[in-house]
């Protein structure tokens, strides 16, 4: 019988920072994050790597690869930092529904998918979700210098 070794590293495991489209958002993370969307989220990310830790390191494990998935690094930081929202399409009822979902605690709504194909173009949902946030925050800001002017 083989067994788990008692020392493992935490800090080695590569992590797929693009596992995590927004168009694969839109559709795993249009409700609650439950335990299962997350086990596969982390699955995808680091493929069978996850089978060479014990179960007690499940929270360092997660706690590892998250942040890789949802939070950007610098290269998505610059990548969105390019790029200028069009809004000229975005209705006040898609932005309305947008926050409705956000208060729900709806991870990525689908009418987020919405708005980021209007501003952006459809080519966005392959951008990796790291960068969704920052995508909608600058929208939401050119849609509030556009009523400041």
């Amino acid at each position: 019988m083989t067994t788990l070794a008692e020392i493992y590293d935490i800090d080695a495991i590569r992590v797929d920072r693009s596992a995590l489209t927004i168009r694969e958002a839109a559709s795993v993370l249009n409700n609650e994050l439950t335990a299962p969307v997350v086990a596969r989220l982390v699955r995808k990310a680091i493929g069978d790597q996850a089978d060479r830790f014990p179960l007690r390191a499940l929270k360092r494990v997660y706690e590892r690869v998250l942040p890789q998935i949802f939070e950007p690094d610098e290269a998505v930081r610059s990548r969105v930092a390019g790029l200028t929202p069009a809004v000229g399409e975005i209705t006040l009822g898609e932005y309305h529904e947008f926050l409705d979902a956000s208060e729900r605690k709806i991870a990525f709504p689908p009418v987020a998918a919405t708005l980021l194909i209007k501003a952006y173009g459809e080519d966005i949902l392959n951008e990796p979700y790291a960068a969704a946030a920052l995508l909608l925050k600058k929208i939401f800001d050119s849609v509030g210098d556009e009523g400041n002017e």
